[in-house]
């Protein structure tokens, strides 16, 4: 599948969106990301008895990079098993990270606000207990992100 000149979010490759999407940390992150701690630092998400929204949204803890996967040895992901990081055991402690992130792709790539002005920081403690619904997500997604990329894209081509 390729993108037309009239569809400006598709990549002209592949046909993916290129869209960059903005995240805030929210009270069912931190709730998330604390029962894990609780349960010993590293486990699976079936076994903490998380909401729905909380299995759901749980990969979002890496963006601020408060958890990571677990691996075997072999380099092989364990499916559905989670550890906390140093930062996100700081956090918890009373560390701060960005209110939000900008992801691209399912990666982080910058922390600003919605302008790309000042960056704010929030403790786990200070975290509105509000939490964006799909709606949400994209209203405040920026797909005029992607004629930066497609310029790029076109430069490799």
């Amino acid at each position: 599948m390729t993108s037309s000149s009239r569809d400006p979010d598709l990549c002209p490759t592949c046909g993916a969106k290129i869209v960059r999407y903005r995240h805030t940390m929210n009270k069912a992150l931190v709730t998330g990301l604390a029962t894990l701690a609780a349960a010993g630092g590293e486990a699976s998400l079936a076994d903490l008895g998380l909401t729905r929204n909380q299995v759901d949204n749980f990969q979002k803890l890496r963006y601020w990079g408060l958890v990571e996967k677990v691996h075997r040895e072999d380099g092989t992901r364990v499916a559905g098993v989670w550890r906390v990081t140093r930062e996100g055991y700081g956090f918890l402690a009373g560390g701060r990270v960005y209110r939000a992130v900008w992801t691209y792709r399912g990666e982080f790539e910058c922390a600003d606000d919605e302008d790309g002005n000042r960056v704010w920081t929030v403790a786990a403690r200070d975290v509105s207990p509000f939490y964006e619904q799909r709606p949400e997500y994209a209203k405040r997604a920026r797909p005029e992100f992607a004629a930066a990329v497609q310029g790029t894209l076109a430069g490799v081509a």
